[in-house]
């Protein structure tokens, strides 16, 4: 039996940092992000996760994979 891709849809809710003056002002700032823009953010702000045994860590603000 070969094995095949499918996609699978998942939801989930995510806490971002974002720089403002104002909650609203975060707000409008990240509804003008594209969605890589946002998972980008997302994983910098993660500190320490494994993804397949390979750390991810934060150095200089942007997320590596060491």
């Amino acid at each position: 039996m070969a094995i095949e891709i499918h996609d699978v849809i998942v939801n989930m809710d995510i806490m971002l940092g974002v720089p403002s003056e104002s909650r609203e002002e975060a707000y409008e700032e990240v509804e003008n992000y594209t969605t890589e823009q946002l998972l980008s953010l997302a994983l910098e702000q993660l500190p320490f996760t494994h993804l397949d045994g390979i750390r991810v860590g934060e150095i200089g603000g942007k997320a590596t994979i060491n």
